[in-house]
């Protein structure tokens, strides 16, 4: 392991290094950032890994780095709107139980063969693990059995329509190398992946290396250095001086400077992420119903996207995209009237308006900080007052994974079935980020979980959306637009769930 200390890279930092970039000179001795060979892809990415136990976090970006070395059960197939196989070729739901076949001859890469009880091993850490931020998605699941070595049987408390997008990114580790190396295990990331973990330093890089005796297809690139670059600027000087391969999350006032650039081009879809802000009825004065429609109405979600974002983002009605299931075109966005506003609040016993703390991220998204500032001023013109508050990330999603803000801003990436998302923040006594309670949302919510008529549950999706464009326990504001940067001689696509697969990219001949 190498040692951990924060080596997070700062604009002013980056230039220093690159200086000289154009001839050939290499980064500064700090960054360590050469031009990179072409067997190696360097991901400049806005956010980094905090810890090697990979249940220790909940975020897309992330997700997509583990599951180079970590593999899941199944991966999504975006087009299809389906689940493909991964670490499971085949699975049959009957009732309250999911029974699926596991791919044979696959090894981890300390040569331990990967059997069933891998995987009721990895679901029980995942869940009682107490830095573990997925336990929640696998609250349903009674029981985990290994039939025998390449037969998985889950049991769910009820029949669970959902569950594969429950398992979808809960990668496997190994039983054998958790017996052999005890709490040492995550200094060794032991996985299936087509990538071996190499090392890890916070703040500077977590870099892999190509797993010859991959069960798969062996990727093309043989090493990949993923470097945390939070600062927008720094990587725009990464991936224009060559020193980055590729960069996530370009600011749209980049973009069509990018695109004159004739070593890059830049990539850019309509993403799965929606941004909202949370209205959080356990806390005063968010538990009365007209409050929370008071603040819809004075949020201008046109005048963001238009002003703040440049129309690089996609306006939501409702809080689903058109590409996820759920999803209705129906329902119409509140509009921006301040004095429907004032009225509501006057009705619910505020006619001189009020005070609350606005809590967000700051640098997480794109323009986050800007939107933030833009809906308190916007919002004081209905006689609400906010009080920003940004502190450090890691301090924000301890706060907000524990319930301590009654008004925040937060993404949520990665949805195609809005099951997992529902169960974090909607159904009721299932988590403390959005403490929202509703009887009937739960009703239906429970029903739509046991529906396996594709129909019947969409069309309860539905309903569980216009009951909270009705009730209002969040404020949607927009889909993200996924813009990545890449070096013209790398061939890569993004996906749309902000995920960077490297397994398929290569460089031209």
């Amino acid at each position: 392991m190498f040692i951990e200390r924060d080596l997070s890279i700062s604009r002013r930092e980056f230039a220093r290094a690159v200086v000289g970039a154009a001839a050939g000179i290499a980064g500064s001795s700090k960054l360590g950032w050469a031009a990179a060979p072409r067997d190696r892809i360097v991901v400049a990415m806005s956010v980094g890994v905090d810890s090697v136990n990979p249940y220790a976090h909940s975020d897309s970006p992330l997700y997509g780095l583990w599951g180079h070395v970590m593999e899941s059960l199944v991966d999504t197939d975006y087009e299809r709107k389906n689940f493909s196989p991964e670490l499971a070729t085949s699975w049959s739901p009957k009732g309250n139980e999911w029974i699926f076949q596991l791919r044979k001859g696959v090894t981890f890469h300390d040569g331990s063969p990967f059997t069933a009880k891998d995987v009721a091993y990895s679901y029980e850490r995942l869940v009682k693990d107490k830095q573990s931020l997925q336990a929640p998605n696998l609250s349903d699941i009674k029981e985990v059995k290994a039939a025998d070595d390449n037969t998985l049987v889950i049991v769910t408390q009820r029949p669970k329509v959902a569950l594969l997008g429950l398992l979808y990114n809960r990668v496997i580790l190994s039983q054998k190398a958790a017996e052999r190396l005890g709490e040492k295990l995550d200094d060794q990331a032991i996985g299936t992946g087509p990538y071996r973990f190499v090392g890890w330093q916070r703040g500077a890089h977590f870099t892999m290396r190509r797993n010859d005796k991959y069960w798969g297809a062996p990727p093309s690139v043989r090493e990949i250095v993923w470097r945390p670059v939070k600062e927008d600027a720094a990587r725009i000087a990464a991936i224009e001086s060559g020193q980055a391969d590729i960069i996530n999350q370009v600011p749209v006032h980049e973009i069509e400077r990018l695109k004159r650039n004739p070593r890059v081009r830049v990539e850019m879809l309509r993403g799965l992420r929606v941004l909202y802000i949370g209205l959080n009825p356990a806390h005063k004065p968010f538990d009365n119903k007209l409050v929370r429609q008071a603040f819809n109405y004075a949020v201008d979600q046109e005048a963001i996207i238009k002003h703040v974002h440049e129309n690089q983002v996609y306006g939501l009605k409702g809080l689903l995209g058109p590409q996820m299931l759920g999803y209705d075109d129906q329902l119409e966005n509140y509009p921006y009237d301040p004095e429907k506003a004032k009225k509501l609040l006057a009705e619910a016993g505020y006619p001189n308006g009020l005070t609350v703390d606005f809590n967000t991220h700051a640098g997480r998204y794109q323009k986050d900080r800007e939107t933030a500032q833009a809906i308190a001023s916007q919002m004081a013109k209905a006689g609400i007052k906010t009080d920003i508050k940004a502190p450090e990330y890691a301090i924000y999603e301890e706060e907000f994974n524990n319930g301590k803000y009654g008004m925040y801003m937060f993404g949520r990436g990665s949805i195609t079935d809005p099951e997992a998302f529902y169960i974090r923040y909607f159904r009721s006594g299932r988590g403390k980020r959005l403490s929202y309670k509703n009887p009937d949302f739960d009703r239906i919510f429970d029903q739509q979980s046991e529906t396996f008529d594709s129909a019947k549950r969409e069309e309860m999706l539905r309903q569980l959306g216009k009951i909270l464009h009705e009730d209002c326990p969040v404020i949607p504001l927009y889909n993200t637009a996924d813009v990545y940067a890449v070096r013209r001689e790398v061939i890569w696509k993004p996906r749309p769930d902000e995920k960077i697969p490297i397994i398929n990219a290569r460089f031209q001949s």
